[in-house]
């Protein structure tokens, strides 16, 4: 089914209107992810909540750190009952084998965080890297895998970097917009194109959340095929 492969992005901070976003369209999605905005304001009882959908909670915290803080803040995850968490991959090889072990160990999937779908090349060398974008996610990847991640966040445009290297890693792919507004976004490619891509999941936010969540969600599964 259709609906499968989409992770609602949840960038609200209000409980109360998350609460509504979820019980309109939870039928339509299979997942729920939760970033920094709504993670900063809400409560572990907040987060806890939202498992009355019966809908996997990705917790996109992007953690990023020396391997002891790593490690404690994957550890402090474990009441949540959540079932997917994110770590930025140039934590490094040995700090995220570590935070993997202990991720399995309180049943939580980590998944690698490569290049945000904000930067371009131009982006990259101005922060000091000599890699293009595709080839740094390339290296990225081969941590992950290494580290032996269960996926990776990457945009829909490095999907087959992602697959070739390690075809049994997921891949999470924001950056999905069903039209010329990219936002904030560079690196784009609408539903359909990142399915056929071989995206694994697509992570969805203001394409659903602005206007009518409800048709929104519903011209996004329509356009998948």
């Amino acid at each position: 089914m259709k609906n499968k492969n989409i992770f609602i992005a949840c960038d609200i901070s209000n409980q109360k209107d998350v609460i509504n976003l979820l019980e309109k369209i939870h039928h339509n999605i299979c997942g729920i992810k939760i970033g920094l905005q709504y993670i900063t304001q809400r409560s572990p009882d907040d987060i806890r909540e939202l498992l009355k959908f019966e809908k996997p909670i990705f917790y996109d915290g992007k953690f990023f750190d020396i391997k002891n803080t790593l490690n404690s803040s994957i550890e402090a995850l474990a009441d949540l009952k959540i079932s997917f968490a994110t770590v930025h991959l140039l934590n490094g090889l040995e700090a995220l084998k570590s935070a993997n072990k202990i991720a399995k160990k309180i049943n939580i999937n980590l998944v690698g965080v490569s290049i945000l779908t904000s930067f371009s090349d131009h982006d990259l060398k101005n922060l000091g890297f000599q890699n293009r974008v595709n080839e740094q996610v390339e290296r990225l990847v081969n941590i992950a895998a290494e580290a032996n991640l269960y996926g990776v966040v990457c945009s829909p445009l490095e999907i087959k970097i992602v697959k070739k290297i390690a075809p049994q890693m997921k891949c999470f792919t924001p950056g999905i917009r069903m039209n010329s507004n990219t936002h904030d976004q560079k690196r784009t490619m609408n539903a359909n194109e990142a399915i056929k891509a071989g995206s694994d999941f697509l992570i969805i936010g203001r394409p659903i959340l602005e206007g009518n969540p409800k048709k929104n969600m519903d011209k996004i599964i329509n356009s998948i095929k």
